[in-house]
């Protein structure tokens, strides 16, 4: 069995919300080893993803960006998803921000020039997104911040944002329209 290639088809399937097949998968990585991070917290986020679709997304790739800088990993992702299962009521990235011991956020106006500082929207936004909460509290910022993930790739997040928040801006033309900014086969 070829591990690695098991699990590129897991985590296809995972990012594809197919948690079910990709549970599975996981599963058999594991009884053949044990010990395999990457196998262990994907069946963990393939199992919540069965009744937390986004959320799972959501830490999935918070995962991702921080996997290989933090030395418990897998205690904080255990952590996060039993305060998700606890607390259905608290936002994802609230339980990331508690879990991280954030502040109290950053404003929009802030991310941007955190943006300009770093010139790199992906170092940035990684750098704000996992450090604290960016306040988004006008529609400007909303439609913005959306472009500006979809632009540099981030098109699960970007989706993820737009699928919670959208309903608070009801049928908005503006907002309604960022579905377009989406490739074919993502939304």
């Amino acid at each position: 069995m070829k591990i690695g290639e098991q699990l590129k088809r897991a985590e296809r399937l995972f990012i594809e919300k197919n948690y079910k097949d990709a549970l599975t998968i996981y599963s058999v990585i594991l009884s053949y080893d044990r010990d395999n991070t990457d196998a262990y917290i994907g069946a963990l986020l393939s199992d919540l993803g069965l009744d937390f679709k986004e959320e799972a997304q959501v830490i999935y790739y918070y995962y991702q960006t921080v996997k290989d800088e933090t030395e418990n990993i897998r205690q904080n992702i255990e952590q996060l998803i039993k305060s998700l299962t606890n607390s259905v009521n608290l936002d994802i990235f609230e339980l990331i921000d508690s879990d991280l011991m954030m502040k109290d956020g950053i404003e929009y106006e802030d991310f941007l020039k955190l943006i300009e500082e770093k010139e790199n929207f992906k170092e940035a936004f990684e750098d704000a997104i996992f450090s604290t909460k960016v306040i988004i509290s006008k529609k400007w910022q909303f439609i913005d911040f959306i472009k500006k993930l979809t632009a540099n790739g981030y098109y699960s997040v970007a989706l993820d944002y737009l699928e919670t928040h959208a309903p608070a801006y009801e049928n908005d033309q503006d907002i309604l329209t960022l579905y377009s900014l989406f490739p074919k086969g993502k939304v």
